[in-house]
């Protein structure tokens, strides 16, 4: 069997499943409605909370009142389960763009700047102001942040915060919205593709297709083809449905977001085929499905921050690639960032796609 038998053949198992889906009406349109339903009600409904927000200060004064102020922050009690809510290192002689570099590589939530003149200001009564830079990517912790300095500040009339907009004015979702689609398309095309291998064993389906001259790549490459164009589409639609209902902008590169989405669709499509092929019923797969991907829904940070999560948590969450696919849509879609802020996160993406992948097609293979 030619290459260009086994694509076309590819093909029409694609088209297969396109028709398929066209005559579950029902389907079609929850397929798309549910993940705008939760931006909508998500977004206006839940918030977070904040535990160990790494903060840096900039002192470049050497007077009194400055470290008098320092000394205020680093003694803040305010804490959250029993974990502080920040987490506060001192440093001085850093200039703003150096500092900015420091939250867009997201080694810091804040970082306040005091000016050499600051003691100086306050001893003579005179107005002066602070540098706050946030990362307002995450508008829980940045929020909070903020507020907080701003509390402390009040007590000292004459100092103005001045806080910039680093990546524009943000709300909780624009949070929440890139976690929003990378949840979409792990749990869509790890559902899809399962429910639809483990349907068609189940009543017969598979069996009869595979009796016909179409190979089992081209069944697996049919079906990835089917994912792919309708994950990237659920993706679009998500976006100009948050852009058009709650004002969701979009920072950065539309070919990346891509780049991430389909690598990550390959994943998903591994690890349904890898669970299909574990069970024998529809059934079956649901329940599995349910205990592997609704779990990813709390722990890696869609909703909140991670550092909001307990630590035992947080080590879940670093072992789900759902963490870093949320992490980077992030990156692209609220900072703008490029492939080299992304690029630990487009490796370990790669990898799950690549093993899953390999996996599903062996066990399918095998099995079919």
């Amino acid at each position: 069997m030619t290459i260009r038998t086994e694509l076309r053949d590819s093909l029409i198992v694609a088209k297969k499943e396109f028709k398929i889906l066209s005559r579950k009406k029902a389907l079609v349109i929850p397929l798309f409605l549910f993940p705008i339903i939760m931006i909508v009600f998500f977004g206006y409904g839940m918030g977070g909370t904040v535990k160990n927000a790494p903060i840096l200060i900039v002192n470049d004064d050497t007077g009194r009142a400055s470290s008098f102020l320092v000394q205020e922050i680093g003694n803040y009690s305010g804490k959250y389960d029993g974990n502080p809510m920040f987490s506060v290192t001192y440093t001085k002689d850093m200039s703003q763009s150096e500092a900015e570099s420091k939250i867009d590589a997201g080694i810091y939530k804040g970082v306040l700047l005091i000016p050499h003149d600051y003691s100086d200001s306050i001893a003579k009564n005179e107005s002066t102001s602070l540098t706050l830079l946030t990362d307002s990517s995450d508008t829980t912790t940045s929020g909070i942040i903020v507020n907080f300095m701003k509390q402390l500040l009040a007590k000292t009339g004459s100092v103005i915060l001045n806080v910039p907009n680093i990546y524009g004015n943000l709300e909780y979702l624009d949070f929440l919205t890139p976690g929003i689609i990378a949840l979409t398309v792990f749990m869509g095309s790890v559902a899809t593709t399962g429910s639809a291998i483990a349907g068609e064993k189940e009543d017969g389906t598979l069996v009869r297709m595979l009796m016909t001259p179409v190979s089992k790549r081209s069944v697996i490459l049919g079906k990835t083809i089917y994912q792919l164009i309708l994950q990237l589409a659920r993706a679009v639609v998500l976006i100009f449905a948050a852009y058009l209902l709650v004002g969701f902008h979009m920072n950065g590169s539309w070919l990346i977001i891509a780049l991430v989405l389909v690598i990550f669709t390959l994943g998903g499509v591994g690890m349904g085929i890898v669970m299909s092929s574990r069970v024998e019923d529809m059934e079956s797969f649901f329940q599995l499905n349910m205990l592997v991907t609704m779990p990813s829904m709390f722990v890696t940070g869609v909703f909140f921050p991670l550092s909001s999560v307990p630590n035992w948590m947080r080590y879940i969450a670093y072992c789900l690639p759902l963490t870093y696919a949320i992490d980077a849509m992030r990156a692209i879609m609220i900072k703008g960032q490029g492939l080299n802020a992304i690029s630990t996160d487009l490796i370990i993406l790669s990898l799950f796609a690549i093993v899953t992948f390999t996996l599903g097609v062996h066990l399918f293979r095998r099995e079919a």
